[in-house]
């Protein structure tokens, strides 16, 4: 099976040297758990070896704001960003216009640039603004199913919690699940790093600590 190594310390080690290509992979979690640093970190390492990158949200927060909290960590490199080898999109206003374009806003996207590795964060208000309309599963299928034909690495970010995983759909129709957690123990906030399934992939089980520095996320896998 072919693998993307996902620039993430400890984390290659624990899914038998990087995610399957190509593949969609769901980072889920609870705000302020690392989902977006740890998506944008493998985007960067894989355009640091040369792949494409495209970064896409419906968050409608300024470019500028994204880029600047981004900044901070020392894998980003804002050289990538204007040599076009990164790409960071916002797709806000097509949600908040037309919701049932945003697939196809998504599609055009992807062609116009043609990524290697995809992150998509969060996908969570897409699929909220969907919901009324009764549109979520379609869209999810579609989504995924165009991604995988896409053969790209596919990152998708997801405000879950570990109740809400167990019947989402995302984490259904994915290849890959990776839960971020900040648990209270004895009155000690840590986070953690699980692999809840990964196709094709002998992976580590269980929770594994991980540290967020200025250098980005690392996993320091065996202690929990």
């Amino acid at each position: 099976m072919s693998r993307k190594t996902t620039g993430i310390p400890g984390l290659d080690g624990m899914i038998q040297g990087g995610f399957p290509y190509p593949s969609a992979i769901l980072v889920a979690g609870e705000p302020g758990t690392g989902k977006t640093t740890l998506a944008v970190q493998s985007l960067f390492h894989g355009a640091s070896e040369g792949e494409k990158g495209l970064y896409i949200t419906a968050i409608s927060e300024p470019q500028w704001l994204v880029q600047r909290f981004l900044s901070s960590f020392s894998f980003y490199d804002q050289q990538l960003v204007e040599k076009g080898v990164v790409n960071f999109i916002d797709i806000g206003p097509t949600l908040a216009k037309n919701p049932s374009d945003i697939l196809s806003t998504i599609k055009k996207q992807i062609e116009q640039y043609h990524p290697v590795r995809i992150v998509i964060d969060p996908i969570t208000p897409m699929t909220d603004m969907l919901q009324w309309r009764g549109e979520t599963r379609e869209f999810m299928h579609e989504l995924f199913a165009y991604l995988k034909a896409f053969e790209c690495l596919a990152i998708i970010t997801a405000e879950l919690s570990y109740d809400d995983i167990s019947h989402s759909q995302e984490s259904y129709m994915v290849d890959g699940v990776v839960m971020l957690s900040y648990p209270e123990e004895e009155k000690v906030r840590r986070k953690f790093l699980e692999v809840l399934k990964l196709r094709g992939t002998k992976h580590t089980t269980g929770r594994q600590l991980i540290d967020i520095t200025d250098e980005g996320l690392a996993v320091q896998a065996g202690l929990r």
